[in-house]
């Protein structure tokens, strides 16, 4: 068998299974976004369009869904201007010579609405990060003790620490709320304010993190 007639082959079978997955996958990232994301506008409708129509899917991965043998585009519009996505749509080749990339062969409007999904899809993956940080800061909130002596929505004790159900909205004890005061806080409560009974919580930056998320949720 010649090389060419193997490469035919390969190529065939390539794009077969790209094509079933392609059917499997079709549909499913309107199943994975929160109910309360904003509708695809007609151009990130057409990008979500050239995107499972030129088998995209097949290689990188949305919202946890799809290929894993190239990088995930979830967050690509934080990590790559639109200017540059457009060049890397219009000729990978010429951004970056010797990539695995394909030139996809797009229409200017594709591409267009390819950055527009793309940023589409970059706010929805953040959407769903704060929900899931939050989650995670509720259970952390638990799992150190913090319950013990703070109240939220009418659950622990009172007279112990100030009631939380509203420290996201409302500043307690004329201290800031923001994320980044309450983040300063959670590590060295000493610090922001000398005497105060708080104590330090042994907290993961990660940890932390979540918590705020958690705690400026509460309004």
């Amino acid at each position: 068998m010649s090389n060419n007639a193997l490469r035919n082959i390969l190529i065939g079978a390539t794009v077969c299974v790209l094509g079933v997955t392609l059917i499997v996958r079709r549909g499913s990232l309107s199943e994975l976004v929160p109910s309360d994301t904003p509708r695809l506008t007609a151009n990130a409708a057409t990008g979500e369009h050239v995107f499972q129509n030129k088998n995209c899917g097949g290689c990188h991965s949305i919202l946890g869904s799809g290929g894993h043998s190239a990088p995930d585009l979830t967050n690509v519009i934080a990590r790559r201007d639109p200017v540059w996505l457009a060049r890397w749509l219009a000729d990978p080749q010429a951004v970056k010579p010797g990539t695995a990339m394909p030139r996809p062969s797009l229409a200017a409007a594709d591409m267009t609405g390819l950055v527009a999904f793309f940023r589409w899809v970059g706010g929805v993956g953040a959407q769903v990060e704060t929900v899931t940080d939050s989650a995670k800061g509720a259970g952390i909130f638990k799992q150190k003790g913090c319950s013990a002596c703070h109240r939220i929505g009418g659950q622990g004790p009172t007279g112990i620490g100030p009631d939380l159900s509203r420290i996201g909205g409302t500043p307690y004890d004329g201290l800031p709320n923001t994320p980044e005061f309450l983040a300063k806080w959670l590590d060295n409560p000493q610090a922001q304010k000398p005497g105060t009974m708080m104590p330090r919580m042994p907290l993961a930056p990660a940890e932390r993190d979540a918590l705020v998320r958690y705690l400026t949720s509460l309004k």
